[in-house]
């Protein structure tokens, strides 16, 4: 198979001239960014949304060391099948 060297450099020169635009538009996209993160309200908005998240956390976090006590007293029974609501039916399948 023959490749002409004018096919080679117009890939050559498309795949320049792409990477430079795209890293171009990727700089564009990232200044408008920056400024956007910047903007007092936003800031603002972060510090609200970074306090729910902690307080969420916490409330699963406790929710979740609730039930993980509760499976502990719970006797690990080998061969016991359990439904979704955690009710043993042993001998059923």
């Amino acid at each position: 198979m023959h490749i002409r060297p004018s096919v080679v450099i117009a890939l050559g020169l498309g795949y320049v001239l792409g990477a430079r635009a795209g890293r171009e538009h990727y700089d564009t996209i990232m200044r408008q960014l920056r400024d956007v993160r910047e903007r007092p309200e936003v800031q603002s908005a972060a510090g609200l949304v970074s306090a729910q998240a902690g307080t969420v956390y916490q409330r699963v976090r406790g929710l979740l060391g609730a039930e993980a006590e509760e499976s502990r007293s719970r006797p690990f029974r080998p061969g016991a099948h359990h439904s979704s609501n955690g009710v043993s039916s042993v001998g059923a399948h």
